[in-house]
C-alpha cells in the first residue's frame, strides 16, 4: 500500500492528542479522609476495573479514529498493474495507436468500431493526470500524426477524428513496434522522460504473436483495448468465371462462394450478379448458422476487351464483404500466322481455324512458306509452324524472340528432308529432336493418357472425349528440356502434345503433323474444337494477377514501346496518379491501392488495362483474439487488457495509481465513532 498525497500522514502525531488527555485527566490528587465517602471505599475493587477499561478502550478508540481520518486524507492505494504514484508528477510520453483498417467498419448499435474507439480514447486522455506528450499513430497505412506535449483534449479530438476508416489490411502489430520505435528516437533527441505508456485500440486479429515483444529499452506499460464482436455476417469469399476459355457470344460460368458466421438464420438472401452496370442475374437463398454455399451464374456478354462484373448481398453488421469484384477478358481479334512448306493447297489448318469465323470475323489467319516471312513474327497473336525443319535461322531467331517476349505459338513436328534439321530447338533450349518412331499401317498408338484438368480440355464440349482421341502411326521422337507438362501421352509413353513455357510465352508442341499419313487426328470430331480452344488459350493473357486486395503492390509489365509514354493509375474514386517505369525491367510497380473497385491503366490517352482491388481475406471482423487467446499472449504484468465492459477511465487510473482505498478508512473511522458514542454513554 502506498499513499497519493504522503504528507498529509504528519497528521499522525495528532494521535497522541487522546492519550495527552487521557494522562491529564488520570493524574493523582491529595487524599483526604471525608466521613461521608467511606463506604465508597467499600466498592473501591468492585467498580475500578470497570472504570480504568472504560477509559483504555475509549483511548483507543478515539485514537484509532484519528489515524483513520489521517488516513484517508492521505489517499491510500492498493498497487496496482504498474504504481505510477510517485512519478505522476513528471512528463509522461504516451504512444496512441488507433486500428483504422477495414475490420473496425463493422456497425454495432449504430456505431462502427473505429468510432468507439475514438470516444473510448477521448474518454481515458480528459481524465489523465501530469504533463504528457502524446504520440498518436494509425495503422492503415501506418502514419505517425502527431507528436506534442499538450493537456488540450480538444486538440487530441481534432486529431483523432482525422483519422479515416481504410480498406487495407490490418498489420497490428508492425505498426505498434513502428510506433514503439518512433518514440524512442523522439526521446532520444528530445531527452528522457519518467514514463512510458502505450494504448492500442483495435479488434486483435489473429495473427501469429509468438515472436513478437517489445524492441524498447524503455519500460514501456501497455493498455489493450479490445473491441466487441459482431454476432453475425455473411460474407462474399470469392467470385470470378470459372469458364477457362471465354469466347464472345458464348456462355460464361461465373461462380461465387459465401460463408456464413454466427448462430441465426438469414431468410430469403439475394445474391445479385452485375456485368458491367446492368443486373444478369440473381439467387435468393437461406444461410443457416456457419452456412457456406456456392452458387453459379451463366450469363452471356457480347463485349470484347476487359469486362468487370460484380457479386453483391444485402447489407449486415459487417458491409465491406459484402461486394466482390471481379473481371475476365474477352478477345477481341486474334492475328494468327500459319507456317509451312508449302501454300499451294488450303491447309487443314486453316480450314479448322477459319470456322471461328462463322458468326463474325473473330480471326485473321495469314498463311506463308519458310523463308518468306523473315523476322516479322511480332504482329501476330499465334504462330503456327507445320514440321518446320526448314526454319532458316533469321526466322528461327525471330520465332524464339517472339515468344521469350510474350508471344505463343504451336508446332507441329514431323520428319526431315536431306539438309534440314531441327537443330534450332536445340540451341534454344527447347528440347532435343531424335527422329521418327514409324508403325505399320495395321499398328498405331492410342493416347493413353489426357489431362482433363488443363484448359485445353477441362469441360471439353464432347459427350465422351475418349471415343473421340486420335490414332497415331508415326511420331517424332522428342523430348523437352527444363520444365514442361504432359497433357495427350502415347500408349508407348511418349508425348503426343505437351507445354512449355520459354520466357513470358508459352508453346504447344505435337509430336505429329497435322497429315493423315501420320495420324487420323484431323478427321476426330475433337480435332476443330481443339484448334478454337488452342488460339483462345494462346490468346489469353497470362502470369498477371490482376485481382488484388487493397494494400497490395502490384507489378505490370509494359511493352518497351509503351515506356516513354505518360502513364496514368485511374482509381475508383477518379484520382489520377502518375507512375514512373521501371525501364530496365519493363513494368510498372503500383503502390497505392487504397480503394475498393476498378482501376484503369492509361498509356498516354489510351486504355492499356485495368485492374480490381477487394477487401483483403485477412480483414474478417470474426477472425479476432477471443479475451482468452489475448490474456495468453499479454500474460505480463506489463500490460493491461480493459475490456469493453469495463469503465476505461476507472480501469485505467487503478493501473496508474493502485485502487485507492480512502473511503474504506471513512467507513472504518465512522464506525470507531458511532462505537466512541456508545461506549462514552455507557452508565457506570
Amino acid at each position: 500500500m502506498s499513499f497519493l498525497i504522503p504528507s498529509i500522514l504528519w497528521g499522525l502525531f495528532a494521535a497522541i492528542i487522546p492519550i495527552v488527555i487521557h494522562l491529564i485527566s488520570t493524574r493523582h490528587t491529595q487524599q483526604v479522609p471525608f466521613s461521608t465517602v467511606r463506604f465508597i471505599k467499600q466498592l473501591e475493587h468492585d467498580t475500578i476495573r470497570k472504570l480504568k477499561f472504560r477509559q483504555i478502550l475509549l483511548l483507543i478508540i478515539r485514537t484509532l479514529i484519528i489515524i483513520m481520518l489521517v488516513f484517508a486524507f492521505s489517499r491510500p492505494v492498493k498497487q496496482g498493474y504498474f504504481s505510477l504514484a510517485s512519478n505522476l508528477g513528471q512528463t509522461t510520453r504516451i504512444a496512441i495507436v488507433i486500428d483504422n483498417s477495414v475490420s473496425m467498419g463493422a456497425n454495432i448499435d449504430g456505431s462502427t468500431l473505429l468510432e468507439k474507439s475514438k470516444g473510448s480514447a477521448l474518454t481515458v486522455f480528459d481524465n489523465l493526470e501530469g504533463e504528457i506528450i502524446f504520440d498518436i499513430y494509425q495503422t492503415s497505412p501506418f502514419k505517425q500524426l502527431s507528436s506534442e506535449k499538450t493537456n488540450s483534449i480538444e486538440r487530441i479530438r481534432k486529431i483523432l477524428e482525422s483519422i479515416p476508416l481504410s480498406y487495407g489490411p490490418d498489420k497490428l502489430w508492425m505498426a505498434v513496434d513502428s510506433a514503439i520505435a518512433i518514440s524512442d528516437q523522439a526521446e532520444r533527441d528530445s531527452g528522457p522522460v519518467a514514463n512510458h505508456e502505450i494504448y492500442i485500440f483495435s479488434d486483435f486479429p489473429v495473427t501469429d504473436l509468438s515472436q513478437w515483444g517489445f524492441s524498447s529499452k524503455n519500460n514501456w506499460r501497455m493498455y489493450l483495448f479490445p473491441q466487441l464482436a459482431i454476432e453475425n455476417n455473411l460474407k462474399i469469399e470469392n467470385a470470378g468465371v470459372s469458364t477457362l476459355l471465354k469466347m464472345p457470344n458464348q456462355l460464361i460460368s461465373i461462380e461465387t462462394f459465401i460463408s456464413k458466421n454466427g448462430d441465426s438464420i438469414d431468410e430469403d438472401i439475394a445474391v445479385q450478379l452485375f456485368l458491367g452496370d446492368s443486373r444478369v442475374g440473381q439467387v435468393v437463398s437461406d444461410f443457416q448458422a456457419f452456412d457456406e454455399k456456392n452458387f453459379t451464374f451463366k450469363a452471356f456478354t457480347g463485349l470484347s476487351g476487359i469486362n468487370h462484373g460484380l457479386v453483391e448481398i444485402p447489407e449486415d453488421e459487417f458491409n465491406f464483404d459484402n461486394r466482390r469484384f471481379f473481371q475476365f477478358e474477352m478477345i477481341e481479334k486474334i492475328k494468327c500466322l500459319i507456317l509451312q512448306k508449302t501454300t499451294n493447297d488450303l491447309s487443314i489448318l486453316e480450314m479448322g481455324i477459319s470456322s471461328l469465323n462463322e458468326s463474325m470475323e473473330f480471326v485473321e489467319i495469314k498463311e506463308n512458306e519458310y523463308g518468306a516471312i523473315g523476322n516479322t513474327f511480332f504482329n501476330n497473336d499465334v504462330v503456327f509452324l507445320v514440321e518446320p525443319s526448314e526454319l532458316n535461322f533469321t526466322e528461327s531467331n525471330a520465332f524464339v524472340e517472339f515468344i521469350i517476349d510474350g508471344g505463343s505459338g504451336v508446332i507441329f513436328l514431323g520428319d526431315t528432308n536431306e539438309g534440314d534439321s531441327y537443330n534450332w530447338l536445340e540451341e534454344n533450349n527447347i528440347g532435343l529432336y531424335s527422329g521418327v518412331n514409324r508403325l505399320s499401317k495395321e499398328s498405331f498408338y492410342f493416347v493413353d493418357k489426357l489431362d482433363i484438368n488443363h484448359p485445353l480440355f477441362f469441360e471439353f464440349p464432347s459427350t465422351n472425349i475418349n471415343n473421340e482421341l486420335p490414332q497415331v502411326y508415326s511420331h517424332a521422337n522428342f523430348n523437352p528440356f527444363g520444365k514442361w507438362k504432359e497433357l495427350l501421352l502415347l500408349s508407348n509413353h511418349k508425348p503426343l502434345l505437351f507445354e512449355k513455357e520459354l520466357g513470358s510465352g508459352r508453346l504447344l508442341i505435337f509430336s505429329i503433323p497435322p497429315n493423315l499419313e501420320w495420324t487420323n487426328f484431323p478427321l476426330k470430331p475433337m480435332f476443330i474444337p481443339l484448334l478454337h480452344r488452342i488460339l483462345i488459350y494462346l490468346s489469353s493473357q497470362v502470369n498477371i494477377d490482376l485481382d488484388v486486395s487493397v494494400g497490395d503492390t502490384l507489378i505490370l509489365p509494359i511493352p518497351r514501346e509503351h515506356l516513354s509514354k505518360e502513364i496514368l493509375i485511374k482509381s475508383p474514386n477518379g484520382t489520377e496518379t502518375k507512375i514512373i517505369p521501371n525501364y530496365s525491367l519493363e513494368n510498372i510497380q503500383i503502390e497505392e491501392i487504397e480503394s475498393v473497385g476498378i482501376y484503369s491503366v492509361f498509356l498516354g490517352k489510351e486504355k492499356y488495362t485495368s485492374f480490381i482491388a477487394n477487401i483483403p481475406s485477412t480483414e474478417d471482423p470474426f477472425n479476432r483474439l477471443a479475451e482468452h487467446q489475448l490474456e495468453k499472449f499479454v500474460n505480463n504484468n506489463a500490460v493491461r487488457i480493459i475490456l469493453p465492459i469495463e469503465d476505461p477511465v476507472l480501469a485505467v487510473d487503478q493501473v496508474r495509481k493502485g485502487t485507492e482505498l480512502w473511503h474504506i478508512f471513512i467507513l472504518c473511522a465512522f464506525i470507531l465513532l458511532l462505537l466512541e458514542t456508545w461506549v462514552g454513554r455507557i452508565k457506570q
